[in-house]
């Protein structure tokens, strides 16, 4: 018996269980976020994260964590650092166990003027009430349900048992149809029910109203009780209250009401608090609430009718659904039907009579009651100047405990919540008319120990990486000199056998002969507008490039942005025929006629050109060319067609033509003029700026004659300055629109040095050209590795050190790129998917500043990885401008948590770089064609990466389980979650879950090789891509860049994977080591 408890705990507490419950771990939460985006949040709940086998799993993994620190000890003096991270996590699950089993979520609304002391549950509730005399039972339990049945075991399933006086009463499942279409049929056993159909500005509803039913919409209750509840309800609230009688239909409300008969259009006002028939074929209206009675039946059954299951409606969030029951009490059995839409919402109840009992059931949000309430004075909305986009949002409202006979007056807004009594409010999002507010509220008694796990997980990580005795410390002992100059002989050795690969290219006959088929007179047509769009001075533009404009989106920025934004755009770089983006840019507006008509809006596909009407060699086409004879939009047919497909089904030609209709829309927004928002209108509330035709026609009589008169003079300016090439009079017109600036926007306008550093950051294009930069670093040290080889007597360490300072100087220009653009948008530049480029190629800089002086190997690596980063980012699939930033993201939780864990991204992506030159090395290990001599520093070599790759390794998933939990906290502090299962996070800890196996893989010798370490360091990198890239754009969720259907699969992509199985497989032929 002793030993198969011995043989237990050695298989439970080893660390070849822990690697494999890490991948399962990684695996099913990957699973997750598939299901999650094709079949809903409520279903990857119900399947996984909300099912009782994964909490099994984590913790079979918790306590395979402490056999572990038990088994080894990790408390002794040397292993401190190590004990402190490993013992935290045992905190932060206990602290994740005691939010999931007595902790909630729930949703607060509140109108402007009105108090609430009710949540609704986050989690969806099976709530059964069943009343037998004066016996009541009451039974309750969280019940997320699967879109989709699962075999062999159905995760939907259950069957609740209750004893009533010796009677058993069974509740069964039997089948959920998840998005469903309803309608009332009359029914002998059925119960009264109104069919109603409620709409409110854009928005609209069709509702079922039973007894018991709730329905809440903006500031208005609907409510289905007994005639005597009226009496009992709280008035402050517009309510709407539905009772029948006697078979009859009854209205009545504490607010005057409006009807209008839909057949002789005569309208009637019914009073507050009176009892009204409620009548079909009458549109009833309550202060904006619209609402006809499609039905009113006394004795109904619901009939349920599904939807199609398409993505859309699997994908749905709180969707009408149908949960049928099988009911069986007695002997007596009966189907019934149970309408919700899950959680936050409250279900509709099911009412069902069998014998003696009455039994009511609802799927939905539970309604929980606060000790207290919380009273809204007042909701603001602040939106950036001159656009409807929100720049913070703010709840100010009262608390009100009359229990504790408190009141106090509080301002909740994004970051920045209310804790009160045990429960935290959050600012969550409002009403459409900006007059009603929803909270998000939070119980949590697991915060404590959860935040202790954090801190002793930073303090942990952070320490074990200065311990001297640690694997980190012991590893960084071991790079030696010599150990590194065996590097410089096998990297010559890979790129000189490739020289030799390619030392005998094919020769390719190359035709000089062009042939030119462009018309002559339209040759001389397109020269002469040329010169005449070039008489614009560039000293006149670059001033007209300091007149700030403002974009649709409300942010304040130089014309010089705007020039430069549009014209790589359109153009594709930005000079066009010699001149400067501000001269074109201004072209356009003082010119547009000759601009129409110039071929220089890029195009690449043959087949949009034979539809456009251009030579096949033609590069550009102009505006004009898109339209025929009769002035029709050539490309409309295409357009439509490829807006019909979902992005995974566009083609080459889909997308190129969109491409090509955003240019056309963009440009005609400039040539028309209305993109050129320069003038400030003075006491607008929202700050907006108009262009010079809008502000002629709708601004105050004074500021329109200053207009007029500032638009006067630069039109003489421009008059002299094309006659004379004086442009002085027009330098003056522009120096009045700049005054009138400052004048009437002086409230939003930047400051001069601000402007200035943004002219100054658009001129220097620094990430352009640092991409160049970094590949020449990369390129000059694999020449310098060559040129060792090749004279080995020489001492070329003065080189090496120039390389150093070149890639030090390189990541200081880097950093102050960053600091330059993170200075002009107001916000830390890492909040879209170009800006997160920029950071990962500093990132991976940043690794090569951490290990460059270890070894020129990883010089070179690091100069190629931020060099294609950067080079990624400017192929024109990402947007460069600076923009604004959605209220959630103005936190210092997230610069911190951002920059952490994308820096992470850098040093792992080095291990996967090391991880591919080593698997090239296994390649060609061949003693039969090097000889003995040369294999053995190959392979002095290989083991010589490893130790880079293993240090890379450790650091990396080091700053990414920090910079993941410290968007815990930030997601805590923001919405009162740490952590909620959204893809981005999920695929953040399968990368976690992945390199934790992969370096404790080490630790067990009969599991552990060099080549199988290079194979995982590269392989694990693509939990990376997939973190960033693949959530990003393939998979929905709160992070996702993508919008509604995910992009293809880049063709790219599969290429790669195929020659990495390639390398991988030729590795594997000589994947042994000599023993060193």
């Amino acid at each position: 018996m002793n030993e198969v408890i011995k043989l237990f705990e050695d298989t439970l507490f080893s660390l070849k269980t822990t690697i494999v419950l890490l991948i399962i771990f990684a695996f099913v939460i990957g699973t997750a976020t598939f299901i999650e985006n094709d079949f809903g949040r409520e279903t990857a709940y119900a399947i996984v994260y909300g099912n009782k086998w994964f909490e099994i799993l984590l913790t079979l993994l918790v306590i395979n964590l402490i056999g572990n620190i038990i088994k080894y000890k990790m408390w002794r003096k040397e292993k401190l650092p190590i004990f402190v991270f490993h013992f935290s996590f045992i905190f932060i699950f206990l602290g994740a166990g005691i939010t999931r089993y007595f902790g909630y979520e729930g949703i607060m609304h509140i109108r402007e003027g009105h108090q609430e002391n009710k949540i609704y549950s986050r989690d969806p509730y099976l709530q059964i009430d069943i009343k037998k005399g004066n016996k009541k039972i009451h039974f309750e339990k969280i019940k997320y349900l699967s879109a989709v049945d699962t075999k062999p075991i159905n995760v939907n399933y259950f069957m609740e048992s209750f004893n009533i006086d010796g009677k058993k009463l069974e509740i069964e499942y039997k089948k959920f149809i998840k998005g469903v279409k309803v309608d009332l049929i009359e029914s002998k056993d059925g119960e009264p029910a109104v069919l109603m159909k409620i709409s409110f500005g854009m928005a609209g509803d069709t509702i079922i109203l039973k007894k018991g039913s709730k329905e809440e919409f903006g500031d208005l209750i609907i409510l289905f009780g007994d005639k005597f509840d009226w009496n009992k309800l709280d008035k402050t609230k517009n309510i709407l209250f539905v009772f029948e009688e006697n078979n009859k239909f009854f209205i009545i409300s504490n607010k005057s009401l409006t009807k209008m008969s839909m057949v002789s259009r005569q309208t009637e006002v019914l009073k507050p608090n009176k009892i009204y028939p409620l009548e079909s074929r009458n549109l009833y209206n309550l202060n904006g609430f619209n609402f006809v009675v499609i039905k009113a039946i006394p004795k109904a059954k619901t009939v349920v009718e599904p939807l199609p299951r398409n993505r859309q409606v699997l994908q749905a969030k709180a969707i009408l659904s149908a949960l049928y029951l099988n009911v069986v009490y007695d002997g007596i059995k009966r189907e019934v039907v149970v309408l919700g839409k899950g959680g936050g919402i409250a279900g509709i109840p099911t009412n069902l009579k069998l014998d003696d009992i009455n039994i009511k059931i609802v799927w939905g949000a539970k309604v929980i009651k606060l000790p207290f309430s919380i009273y809204l004075k007042d909701f603001i909305v602040r939106k950036y100047p001159g656009s409807n986009k929100p720049s913070s949002y703010e709840s100010i409202v009262i608390v009100k405990d009359p229990i504790n006979k408190k009141e106090f007056e509080y301002k909740i807004y994004m970051n920045h919540p209310l804790s009160y009594g045990g429960y935290t409010f959050y600012q969550m999002s409002y009403d459409m008319d900006e007059k009603g507010t929803v909270l998000s509220v939070n119980h949590d008694p697991g915060v404590i120990p959860t935040y202790i796990g954090y801190t002793l997980l930073f303090l942990g990580l952070i320490i074990n990486l200065f311990n001297p005795k640690g694997r980190f410390g012991r590893t960084l002992r071991m790079l030696t000199k010599n150990n590194i100059n065996k590097l410089i002989f096998v990297l010559v050795l890979i790129f000189g056998l490739s020289g030799k690969i390619y030392a005998y290219p094919q020769s390719k006959a190359v035709n000089s002969n062009t042939n030119q088929t462009q018309n002559f007179d339209e040759k001389i047509f397109q020269e002469r507008l040329i010169n005449v769009v070039k008489k614009i001075s560039k000293e006149h533009a670059d001033k007209f490039g300091e007149v700030l404009v403002q974009s649709l989106d409300g942010r304040i920025k130089p014309f010089d942005t705007l020039s430069l934004e549009v014209v790589n755009k359109i153009h594709g770089s930005p000079t066009v025929f010699g001149m400067t983006h501000n001269q074109v840019a201004l072209g356009l507006y003082l010119m547009p006629r000759f601009w129409m008509y110039i071929r220089w809006i890029k195009v690449k596909h043959p087949a949009i050109k034979i539809i456009l009407g251009i030579d096949p060699d033609e590069k550009y086409f102009s505006f004009m060319d898109a339209y025929d004879s009769q002035g029709r939009y050539k490309l409309a047919d295409a357009v439509a067609n490829a807006r019909r497909k979902s992005p995974a089904e566009r083609n080459t030609f889909d997308r190129e033509v969109l491409k090509i209709d955003e240019k056309l829309y963009i440009l005609y927004t400039f040539l028309d003029g209305q993109v050129l928002r320069i003038f400030p209108k003075k006491d607008d509330p929202n700050h907006t700026w108009y262009n010079p035709k809008d502000a002629l026609k709708i601004f105050p009589e004074d500021q329109k004659k200053e207009v007029a008169q500032i638009l006067l003079i630069y039109q003489a300016g421009l008059e002299k300055a094309f006659k004379k090439n004086d442009w002085s009079l027009a330098d003056k017109g522009v120096l009045a629109i700049k005054n009138f600036q400052r004048k009437y926007g002086a409230d939003v306008i930047p400051s001069e040095l601000k402007v200035k550093a943004e002219i100054l950051y658009n001129k220097l294009l620094i990430f352009e050209k640092l991409t160049f930069f970094y590949f020449l670093i990369g390129l000059l040290a694999i020449g310098l590795i060559f040129t060792q080889v090749f004279l080995p007597n020489k001492d070329f360490k003065i080189f090496r050190i120039i390389l150093t300072l070149a890639l030090f100087v390189a990541f200081l220009i880097h950093t102050i790129g960053l600091g330059l653009r993170w200075y002009i948008a107001g916000h830390a530049p890492w909040t879209d998917a170009y800006e997160s480029m920029l950071f990962i190629s500093w990132a991976v800089a940043l690794a090569g500043v951490v290990f460059a002086r270890k070894s020129i190997f990883v010089l070179a690596g690091v100069g190629v990885f931020a060099g294609v980063f950067l080079f990624s980012a400017h192929l024109g699939w990402l947007d460069p401008q600076i923009t604004t930033v959605v209220p959630v993201l103005k936190s210092y939780w997230l610069l911190i948590h951002v920059s952490v864990l994308t820096a992470s991204y850098g040093f792992l992506g080095l291990s996967a770089i090391l991880g591919i030159i080593t698997l090239i090395l296994f390649a060609i290990k061949y003693k039969e064609l090097l000889g003995e001599e040369r294999v053995r520093k190959i392979e002095q070599s290989i083991r010589e990466a490893l130790r880079i790759n293993e240090l890379s390794l450790i650091l990396g998933l080091s700053l990414i389980i920090i910079g993941n939990f410290l968007g815990a906290i930030w997601a805590n502090e923001s919405w009162g979650r740490y952590w909620g299962w959204d893809p981005k996070e999920t695929w953040t800890a399968v990368s976690i879950a992945v390199y934790t196996a992969i370096v404790h893989l080490k630790y067990i010798k009969d599991w552990y090789s060099p080549f199988k370490m290079a194979v995982l360091s590269v392989v694990g990198y693509f939990s990376i891509l997939m973190t960033y890239f693949g959530v990003n754009y393939f998979l929905s969720g709160l992070h996702s860049y993508a919008a509604g259907d995910p992009f293809p699969i880049p063709v790219w992509v599969y290429w790669a994977v195929g020659i990495l199985t390639v390398l991988i497989v030729l590795a594997s032929i000589n994947r042994k080591l000599e023993e060193s």
